[in-house]
């Protein structure tokens, strides 16, 4: 068993206690089997979908099978100056009970479209500043609902910790002249850390991972968003992110992930993050903000490529 080790990340000042544990096993770790709720209870299925506020249907020609509805229950709203934002949910299959990566890689292409439409749409509204798509899937995530769908959030600032991190990639460009992201992705291309590999898209378990088998799936090129993704391109980021979501339902574990486009005014380079929800934060996390993770980076790329 590998002994305990600290890690710094690439380049920001933060630290993760990498201490795996006996009894954690990578065949053992279905404990967040998500419910499958009755279809008449649903409120993201067809024939429950009256009930909300649609902004376009499964039945819509230029994204067939996607629906996008406005949060029902939404933290953000355009007549709140006090919490100003706009929070929309896209559902991403009719079917019912079907996850992500159970969805034909056309489909899953067309999410990433629909996503990158929403984006544009949201920040034509006046007093958006960042606007973020993110998914919660099983309970330790977030999910309240078991229906397959993601979200995006317009927001009236630029998170500080958003800022901080762009900072730090402007800082890495000034003393070494290169982007961190392109540097890493030539460090990490051989590594044992490598999650997925193509003509396109890298997906890497970071040295310094914060979550076990946490991966960033990044763009070869350098990339600014998501917008900048076309053809074979698009495609690669479908197969690398049906794939880690795959082998994550199959283990019955929980995960987030959520889009890391460059701010508008800044060159740095795209990440769509995945972040399984296996670690438990306790006083140690809460207290130093350095996190536990009981599973090595170079061990979690060995579960994505078994």
């Amino acid at each position: 068993m590998k002994k305990a080790e600290i890690r710094k990340h690439y380049f920001l000042d933060s630290y993760v206690i990498f201490a795996p544990k006996r009894n954690l096993r990578l065949h053992n770790i279905h404990e967040d089997q998500k419910e499958e709720l009755d279809i008449n209870e649903c409120y993201f299925c067809p024939k429950n979908l009256k009930d909300q506020k649609i902004i376009q249907d499964f039945d819509n020609k230029k994204y067939p099978g996607i629906a996008i509805i406005e949060n029902k229950f939404p933290a953000l709203t355009p007549d709140n100056p006090k919490a100003f934002g706009k929070q929309e949910v896209i559902i991403e299959t009719p079917e019912h009970n079907k996850e992500l990566s159970d969805l034909p890689l056309e489909d899953i292409m067309r999410i990433l479209r629909v996503y990158d439409q929403r984006i544009k749409e949201l920040k034509k509204l006046k007093g958006v500043r960042h606007v973020l798509v993110f998914k919660n899937d099983g309970g330790k995530a977030g999910a309240t609902v078991a229906h397959a769908h993601s979200q995006i959030i317009a927001l009236p600032l630029i998170p500080p910790k958003i800022v901080r991190e762009s900072d730090a990639v402007d800082e890495y460009f000034l003393n070494k002249g290169t982007c961190p992201h392109c540097d890493i992705i030539r460090k990490e291309r051989h590594s044992p850390r490598v999650a997925y590999l193509d003509d396109n898209v890298i997906g890497i378990c970071p040295y310094a991972s914060s979550n076990a088998f946490g991966v960033w799936i990044m763009p070869l090129k350098h990339q600014r968003t998501i917008d900048d993704f076309h053809g074979e391109e698009l495609e690669s980021l479908a197969k690398a992110l049906k794939k880690i979501t795959g082998k994550l339902d199959d283990a019955g574990i929980s995960y987030n992930y959520f889009f890391d486009n460059s701010l508008d005014l800044e060159s740095h380079h795209f990440r769509l993050k995945v972040e399984p929800r296996i670690n438990i934060w306790a006083g140690l996390e809460l207290g130093t903000g350095m996190v536990i993770n009981p599973v090595f980076p170079e061990d979690s790329a060995k579960f994505y490529n078994s």
